[in-house]
């Protein structure tokens, strides 16, 4: 059941964001810094496979996690499907994994993207950024605006937006991803953390945004635990922080590669008659 931000228990603005409270303006936390405070916990709540626009399939990634990974939850987030994500969660649940997983999806609204979490229903694309908040929220979930702030990416959402909701009484963000790894990031995860610090006092996560498996665990939340109930408790309690780098030109190479080879299979497929 959809509740108000009171009925929720948000935070006050002087405590929401103590998970940052330790960094600079524009500084996401180092591992360094993670281990003396005692956050050990790392996810990476963003990533994409071969539902949407990733070059893994959902296989592939539980195995790289497991075995090329030290994460400890992951969601996968593809976009404005879930059904690879649902799909993922009933592999990992009948595997004997060591990390924890969370059903998620990437959200296309019309006023740019919105990662919903914890949901187990698809999100409709082409809402607006408010009603597809409703939804995720009526659903348990929490709704964490994705890569924002970016001047020139159609799908980043911008900063009057993030105001409107910012001033709304009935529709909130749970969380913003103030450290993108993908070129999603580039100079923006800056502006993101600098304008959350001072205006929003939003949860903040760290996300690889990942569409290989080389990319997966490059952008980073820390949080205290392992678990998907603890990530959660993270960000519900304002005590998650972004960490992490970004891509590599390995993990550019892999997925321009893959996504011509996609478009030539489908040149050379036959036209349906």
């Amino acid at each position: 059941m959809l509740t108000s931000k009171r009925d929720q228990g948000k935070l006050d603005l002087e405590n929401v964001n103590h998970g940052t409270a330790m960094l600079k303006k524009r500084r996401k936390m180092t591992s360094e810094q993670a281990q003396h405070i005692g956050r050990h916990g790392k996810a990476d709540l963003h990533m994409h496979s071969t539902y949407s626009d990733g070059c893994a399939t959902i296989e592939e990634i539980l195995a790289h996690v497991q075995n090329n990974t030290d994460l400890d939850v992951i969601a996968i987030t593809d976009h404005d499907v879930i059904d690879g994500s649902l799909r993922a969660r009933d592999l990992w649940s009948k595997g004997s994994y060591r990390f924890d997983f969370v059903v998620g999806e990437e959200v296309s609204t019309t006023q740019g993207h919105l990662l919903g979490l914890f949901i187990e229903k698809r999100i409709p694309n082409g809402l607006s950024m408010a009603r597809s908040i409703d939804l995720i929220h009526e659903q348990g979930g929490l709704a964490v605006v994705a890569h924002p702030l970016h001047r020139f990416f159609r799908h980043s959402c911008q900063r009057s937006v993030m105001d409107h909701i910012h001033a709304s009484k009935d529709v909130w963000f749970d969380g913003v991803e103030t450290w993108n790894a993908s070129f999603c990031g580039i100079y923006a995860n800056y502006i993101a953390m600098g304008t959350n610090r001072e205006v929003y006092r939003l949860p903040e996560l760290g996300n690889s945004d990942a569409h290989t498996l080389s990319a997966i665990g490059s952008g980073v939340t820390w949080f205290n635990g392992q678990s998907a109930a603890e990530i959660r408790a993270a960000i519900e309690q304002g005590a998650s922080a972004p960490g992490g780098k970004m891509w590599d030109m390995q993990a550019y190479y892999h997925w321009a590669r893959y996504l011509m080879n996609k478009e030539q299979r489908a040149a050379r497929r036959p036209a349906i008659a």
